[in-house]
């Protein structure tokens, strides 16, 4: 059976198939639809208008400004989400007591619902009954409005919260499994040298994360361009005025509030191509380590 050069394709192609009929037929149609502009949502003969949704999004100030909060968002997920899933990581990897409650702990926010927790956080920092408040109350402080709206920063700062905070654990679990691949050898060997645990930690273990590091981008970067749920949920129609819009959150308004189609086809076009490129800038600057 392992021999054969036929059993291989029996699992490959279904495979294929499956990926073809959900992945890139769909994508190629969504293509097309780009090149279209609908009057409705049923419209069945859309008009073609070439590249024409492509310069309306480049031109228009919400998409700009969607992207721009899409790239900080990606910033603040290489250094809080990224950077805290290794620290994290690093220092579960040195204990032996309680480790399965840490790890069960810090997984648990991916277990979550992403409304569940959007509707969480929005419970969090209501003014009249959220826990922040009520925590300010407690301690002899007067309530805050967290989520005013004068204050953009912010605002797009606590809407950005539970995104970075809920995927801290998975990186976190992808971290520490790494680390346990480490030759418990190469460890001994730096502990006789006289080779601090802080010292283990920025010598050998962190480079010896080089491969897995750039997997762990490369999904940060991807995940975080097509992010949508909890931007909706807490700060819903980019509120206010649209100027928290992420990629994905403006997306969606193009398609289901404006009904147009073909120039939310077009933003899922430019999303896709962003992420390929990022990808290739990641593999670039983080190339693979094939000694490691």
């Amino acid at each position: 059976m392992y021999k054969s050069k036929i059993m291989p394709w029996v699992f490959i192609i279904p495979t294929l198939a499956f990926i073809f009929v959900f992945l890139f037929y769909p994508f190629g149609v969504n293509i097309y639809t780009s090149f279209f502009k609908f009057r409705s949502v049923l419209d069945q003969n859309p008009e073609f208008v070439g590249l024409h949704n492509y310069v309306d999004l480049i031109k228009d100030d919400t998409f700009v400004r969607s992207f721009v909060n899409t790239l900080i968002l990606v910033g603040l997920v290489l250094v809080l989400q990224v950077g805290t899933a290794l620290i994290l990581a690093l220092l579960v990897n040195q204990i032996t007591k309680l480790s399965s409650l840490f790890k069960v702990t810090f997984f648990m926010p991916i277990v979550i619902s992403a409304t569940a927790l959007g509707l969480m956080f929005n419970l969090f920092y209501d003014y009249d009954y959220g826990m922040f408040n009520q925590l300010l109350l407690n301690i002899g402080e007067e309530k805050f409005f967290w989520m005013d709206p004068a204050n953009l920063v912010r605002r797009y700062l606590l809407t950005m919260l539970p995104v970075i905070w809920q995927y801290v654990g998975f990186y976190f679990i992808i971290f520490l499994t790494a680390l346990y691949g480490i030759s418990e050898e190469v460890l001994e060997a730096a502990e006789i040298d006289g080779c601090s645990d802080f010292k283990k930690a920025i010598i050998i273990k962190i480079p010896l994360l080089q491969n897995v590091m750039r997997t762990v981008v490369v999904l940060a970067i991807t995940g975080t361009l097509k992010v949508f749920d909890l931007p909706h949920i807490i700060s819903p129609n980019g509120y206010p005025s649209g100027k928290l819009h992420v990629l994905g959150t403006y997306m969606y308004e193009k398609a289901f509030s404006s009904n147009q189609l073909g120039v939310a086809a077009s933003f899922a076009v430019i999303m896709v191509i962003a992420g390929v490129l990022f990808s290739a800038l990641t593999n670039t600057v983080l190339k693979q380590n094939k000694d490691i």
